[in-house]
């Protein structure tokens, strides 16, 4: 169980998905998120926020790295 913890703060979910979403928009995910924020209305697109939450999901560890 303590390997499969490991595992979980080397492999965060949060900033794979940040890299995937980077490697798809070319570099401009956060450029494109806030303008789609912005067309719906909103005033962040909460990036940052989704991002960390994904890695409190695999990673219990409480850093925020």
């Amino acid at each position: 169980m303590k390997m499969l913890k490991k595992i979980g703060c080397s492999i965060k979910l949060g900033t794979m998905v940040h890299a995937v979403t980077e490697l798809v928009t070319l570099g401009n995910a956060y450029e494109m998120a806030y303008w789609v924020a912005r067309k719906l209305g909103y005033e962040s697109c909460g990036c940052y926020e989704r991002e960390q939450w994904l890695n409190a999901l695999t990673c219990g560890c409480g850093n925020d790295d």
